[in-house]
């Protein structure tokens, strides 16, 4: 199997593609590390497997140029990569067995039969399927078919591991168990990952970074703290998890960066930058507000918003309040705790923001 010490990076250079007069890819530009997980998030439509096929050199032949370590691979045909792509529909032969299903690859390849063997069981025992070499797809559950998938994969030693929505065909549990066997895996193999979802959830908990696109166009790159915590404009903090953007204007008063809306809604912002700025955004997670029948807390730092709550949804692990406070409607996150009373719809309360949790967005 492949190992960390032959890992190589994956670099894009100003890659542009398109369908007939459809611009789908526009100016893309990154660099993956050897070893790295890396997932392509967003939306249908985003660009984000079209991004991982024109890799793997399926579709289109993009203008620009796509680097696996020092190798321009460009225009090589798929099979002269040296990439191993995972397909959500995992594509196994129905007729075979796991073990001719692993081992097809290699066959292909001339390889010598002691090898072949020797290759298939390894891949096998690394994906907990040896015992079930002997069966056919249809009597795998979903998960095990994925695990067949990416045991295919692998024993070819690909230089880099391709997985586009290789989780979207399985339920929510199992889903949850999959990708960290899939992280498991990875990590096992120090293998060059490239990861394809639309779910927050998934990219989060199995990233080194991210690249978020949307129409084609990277948003932003980082790990998943970094994006969460600082996006770059608002289509990022939507789409990587829920966020309250109220636009307003950043002003300096006393030395002091503070960020005021049109109704006069007012909280300085710690780490922002000086100076004045019409025409931004201001950004502030749900769980960044704290929510109180009294008075908000009283020491520095803390902005005190009186409200109503308009609406409440149970979520599990958090109540989520809107709360209308002047002309705006927030949404605020407390953790549930058994027997501690909810607020009602249309409550009195006062919300506490500490400024440094906020962040401010100009696009």
């Amino acid at each position: 199997m492949a190992s960390g010490a032959g890992a190589v990076g994956v670099t894009i250079e100003d890659l542009n593609l398109s369908f007939g007069s459809t611009a789908v890819l526009k100016g893309i530009g990154l660099h993956i590390e050897p070893g790295e997980l890396f997932t392509f998030l967003g939306p249908s439509g985003s660009g984000k497997s079209t991004l991982l096929r024109a890799i793997a050199g399926f579709g289109p032949e993009p203008d620009g140029k796509i680097l696996i370590g020092a190798d321009d691979v460009t225009h090589l045909p798929p099979w002269q990569r040296h990439v191993g792509m995972v397909f959500q529909s995992y594509a196994l032969w129905p007729h075979m067995t796991v073990r001719s299903n692993v081992a097809f690859g290699l066959e292909e390849r001339k390889a010598p039969a002691r090898e072949i063997g020797d290759r298939v069981d390894r891949a096998l025992d690394l994906v907990g399927l040896l015992s079930y070499a002997d069966r056919r797809p249809s009597q795998l559950s979903g998960g095990q078919q994925q695990r067949v998938a990416l045991a295919r994969t692998i024993v070819v030693e690909p230089r880099v591991l391709l997985l586009d929505e290789p989780l979207s065909n399985l339920d929510a549990n199992l889903r949850v168990e999959m990708r960290r066997e899939i992280l498991g895996l990875q990590r096992k193999l120090s293998l060059t990952t490239i990861f394809v979802t639309h779910d927050q959830e998934e990219a989060n908990t199995i990233s080194d970074r991210i690249a978020v696109l949307d129409e084609g166009v990277i948003q932003q790159v980082g790990s998943p703290m970094q994006l969460y915590d600082e996006p770059s404009n608002r289509f990022v903090a939507n789409f990587l998890g829920t966020a309250n953007l109220i636009d307003g204007d950043l002003r300096e008063i006393g030395g002091k960066a503070v960020f005021t809306a049109a109704d006069g809604l007012s909280f300085p912002v710690e780490g922002a930058a000086g100076g004045a700025t019409r025409g931004c955004t201001a950004m502030v997670r749900p769980q960044s507000l704290r929510i109180a029948a009294g008075r908000a807390p009283e020491r520095g730092g803390f902005v005190a918003l009186s409200g109503n709550v308009e609406h409440r949804e149970f979520l599990g692990s958090v109540i989520r309040y809107s709360v209308r406070t002047g002309e705006h409607t927030l949404l605020v996150d407390e953790t549930h705790q058994a027997g501690q009373p909810p607020f009602g719809v249309g409550d009195a309360v006062v919300l506490g923001l500490e400024s440094r949790q906020a962040r401010i967005l100009i696009e």
